[in-house]
């Protein structure tokens, strides 16, 4: 009875929450762009494309529903592209969840103005406005800006609309031939597990982000889908003892007469304590991201005694002044009633000088604070990660807190070390920050997310140390599975740069280890390996290698492997390369004939940004780098199809997963090669007009070739996606793309095909208008 209840009264609840996030936080909808909106030429209309894309994620009545039609006339569009029509259940609910609507945004956000869009995706306004500014700087990954578009209403296609529809159909029948049939998405756990890690239980933390979790607000869910206990006992297998999960204080505190609260705080409250009783079972523990306090709205401060605390501004956000001794007690306090009522907690890790504005040393900024300017950054930064330390241990002693020096000013890092007074804190860096790399000749430093630079760097091994002089214990940040190198695979097979990180780590005696941000915790033979490497001493890859999958089949893996960390360790590595560059997006992006404008976002919309996406590189160098890339990891794809044929039962079976993957990377790298040659190319002919007529063809051949690679890739991709839920995905992007996103690939690589075919005047800068 309480459950039947509770079902009906969760949906009044959720209303009142939203509710009080308007009063509190005054979560507004970011202003429309001047900048017009993309219309995918490779369509016939905007409503086709609108169609297309949501034809697998949203019901036909919905789409209907949005654009003021019948599901008959939606259904038609549909059939006339050679689209299946859809039936009963074949659209998975969770595309209109938390843990699946990103998808579904992104594939929208050029096609309908933010009405549509919450119509679409059943939001209010505030709720949407509320998760472009929590689930993960999503705000940021789409632009930081809402392109222009009007509202989308259906009008019946014309003749020639009809007719492109029909060439559409034909393109699709090619592709569509002998279809197989489709792992569900988000069924990530169907794989045969490999050999787990024998553990010793220890108290060194071994902490990783769910794979599958929902990342902005995921205590809402009474159900937790977001950590299933076959991820946990995977998980516990393999070592790992410790769970993070996204928070943000104020959703999990009621509100005080100053500070900020949560009408569902006791909701999410229950479900964390139900997370922590699931999670123990495994021997697991759950910590919390701490990226606090939280910068509120401008209308926060409309109480005059709020003004007191009102710190530095960014847009129309305000810092909670921690210089006024009341910001910094309702810090410790928050903590304090949250680890007293929610028992059990093993902890949180702070970051208290990048993510989201919290003090107003937070981004570097506190010379604007009256109260802040005359105060040292050190202090500052300090004083939140001991408030923190204060309310945790005050109501747990037991439990852990994590100081990340993530973005520290390097010169303060001392300073700030020494001034953490609860001598129980563990520092925690990011092991690889500030190697020293040359790629093809261009020499820079690494910041984090690298799997294919292996640390530590000396800059980490300069901050453990101030640490242990400090009386602090130490923890280092690896990613361990996959990085922004390629963030849409669950792990890249690198595995010769991932066990000697381990092994380099192992001999510094960490306390601890984070091995995943976002991405890169799925319970994957790299992790295996990574723990198997730090533990044992006398630890060879070869030897792992056939324990797993036989002697014969051992040792060629053995070869892969290494050709895949060679390959890797080609990477043109940059912060902005990581971000902008269309690894992840892969053969899902899009060859643009005509240039859009657009600077690509980060880990979002790639575009047709070269120059965003090789960044210190150059087009030549970029392009090159990615080739070894790509040439290494379908090098290394030929030792392990050997591999296949001589290994039998459950290794073969592990085998399988394993070359999926590694030639999904492959076809990624590969994808992003074609891209920047097509896009080169592209961009010489039409802004060069002085290119010979030699030249030009020669650019044109090159278009051409990019052209059929891609196709290929796509074709190659395919059923690899239909086979494996895991591929194209990331938790905090949710899916980058599904099989109807290769669908679209086809569609407008063959559309430019034709273009260069019979119009190559297209793309000559002289014959532009």
């Amino acid at each position: 009875m309480k459950s039947v209840i509770w079902r009906l009264l969760l949906p009044l609840l959720l209303l009142v929450a939203a509710t009080a996030r308007a009063e509190v936080g005054k979560d507004v909808l970011p202003a429309v762009s001047w900048q017009e909106a993309l219309t995918p030429a490779w369509f016939p209309s905007r409503m086709h494309a609108f169609v297309w894309r949501n034809w697998t994620v949203v019901p036909a009545e919905r789409l209907a529903w949005v654009v003021g039609t019948s599901p008959e006339n939606i259904t038609d569009i549909a059939l006339s592209m050679g689209l299946e029509k859809q039936r009963g259940g074949s659209i998975q609910n969770v595309w209109n969840s938390p843990k699946g609507y990103i998808t579904v945004l992104r594939r929208n956000w050029h096609l309908l103005p933010y009405k549509q869009l919450m119509q679409l995706l059943g939001l209010t306004e505030n709720e949407l406005a509320w998760r472009l500014k929590e689930d993960d700087f999503l705000w940021v990954k789409l632009g930081s800006m809402k392109p222009k578009c009007d509202v989308l209403t259906y009008s019946a296609p014309t003749a020639q609309q009809q007719a492109k529809a029909g060439q559409i159909s034909q393109w699709v029948k090619e592709i569509k031939r002998g279809k197989q049939k489709e792992v569900p998405r988000f069924d990530f756990y169907g794989e045969p597990e490999d050999e787990p890690v024998l553990w010793k239980n220890d108290s060194t933390i071994r902490m990783v982000f769910s794979y599958s979790s929902e990342f902005g607000d995921p205590l809402l869910d009474s159900t937790l889908s977001s950590y299933p206990d076959v991820l946990l006992r995977r998980l516990a297998a393999r070592g790992i003892n410790a769970l993070w999960i996204h928070s943000v204080l104020s959703t999990l505190v009621p509100e005080t007469d100053l500070f900020p609260g949560d009408a569902l705080y006791d909701v999410r409250r229950r479900h964390l304590r139900k997370l922590i009783d699931r999670a123990a079972r495994y021997g697991i523990r759950i910590f919390l991201y701490s990226n606090e306090p939280r910068a509120a709205h401008r209308s926060f401060f409309d109480r005059v005694e709020r003004q007191a605390f009102k710190g530095v501004q960014e847009g129309d956000q305000y810092a909670l002044c921690t210089s006024d001794v009341r910001t910094l007690k309702w810090l410790e306090n928050a903590y304090k009633d949250l680890f007293t009522e929610v028992k059990g907690l093993g902890g949180v890790f702070t970051i208290t000088a990048s993510e989201n504005l919290t003090s107003c040393a937070s981004h570097g900024h506190q010379a604007e604070c009256l109260r802040c300017k005359e105060r040292n950054y050190a202090e500052i930064i300090a004083e939140v990660n001991n408030a923190i330390a204060r309310g945790v241990h005050a109501a747990n002693e037991k439990a852990e807190v994590i100081v990340w020096d993530w973005q520290w000013k390097e010169a303060e890092v001392e300073q700030i070390i020494e001034h953490l007074t609860d001598k129980r804190i563990l520092l925690m860096s990011v092991s690889e920050w500030g190697l020293p790399i040359a790629r093809g000749g261009v020499k820079t430093t690494v910041g984090e997310y690298s799997i294919s630079s292996v640390g530590p760097s000396q800059r980490s091994l300069n901050h453990w140390e101030m640490a242990r002089r400090s009386g602090l214990r130490t923890m280092a940040k690896v990613q361990v599975g996959t990085t922004w190198e390629l963030g849409s695979v669950p792990y890249i097979p690198a595995m010769e740069l991932i066990t000697q990180h381990a092994r380099r780590l192992s001999a510094q005696y960490m306390d601890g280890m984070m091995l995943s941000w976002s991405l890169g915790g799925y319970p994957s033979v790299n992790m295996d390996l990574f723990l198997e490497a730090f533990a044992d001493q006398d630890f060879r890859l070869e030897a792992a290698a056939e324990q797993r999958y036989g002697r014969k089949a051992g040792k060629l893996v053995a070869q892969a492997w290494h050709l895949f960390s060679e390959g890797m360790a080609e990477f043109p590595f940059s912060g902005a390369t990581v971000y902008n560059a269309p690894q992840h997006m892969g053969p899902a992006n899009p060859f643009y004939a005509d240039p859009t404008g657009y600077r690509a976002t980060m880990v979002g919309l790639p575009y047709d940004d070269l120059g965003g996406w090789r960044s210190i590189y150059p087009v030549e160098v970029y392009t090159q780098q990615m080739e070894r890339v790509a040439t290494g990891f379908e090098q290394g794809m030929v030792p392990l199809r050997k591999a296949l044929k001589v290994a039998g039962g459950q290794a073969r079976l592990r085998l399988k997963s394993l070359a999926r993957i590694a030639q999904a990377v492959a076809l990624h790298y590969r994808s992003v090669v074609n891209q920047a040659r097509f896009t080169a190319a592209r961009n010489e002919l039409l802004q060069n007009p002085t290119l010979s007529a030699e030249e030009r063809e020669v650019r044109l051949q090159q278009m051409h070739y990019s052209v059929e690679s891609e196709l290929e890739t796509v074709l190659a991709l395919l059923p690899l996606v239909r086979e494996d839920a895991t591929i194209g995905y990331e938790s905090s992007n949710q899916y980058f793309y599904i099989e109807q996103d290769l669908l679209e690939k086809y569609i407008n690589l063959k559309d430019v095909q034709l273009l260069l075919e019979k119009q190559p005047s297209f793309f000559l800068s002289d014959q532009k208008p």
